[in-house]
């Protein structure tokens, strides 16, 4: 797990075999996580790796 920022949000890359396998982000307000969005779906997943840098 690492963290990042995916679409402006705080999130976490999940790998296994240095593939990622899930992003986790999460809405803020106030301070307080108020929606937690799971992407798993590889056709989606594999934009993550042409489009973002997803180390710090």
């Amino acid at each position: 797990m690492r963290p990042t920022q995916v679409n402006g949000r705080p999130a976490l890359v999940l790998r296994t075999g240095g593939e990622i396998v899930t992003v986790l982000a999460v809405r803020l307000e106030g301070g307080l996580i108020t929606v937690l969005y799971a992407v798993r779906n590889p056709e989606k997943l594999s934009r993550i790796h042409r489009e973002t840098a997803v180390d710090r």
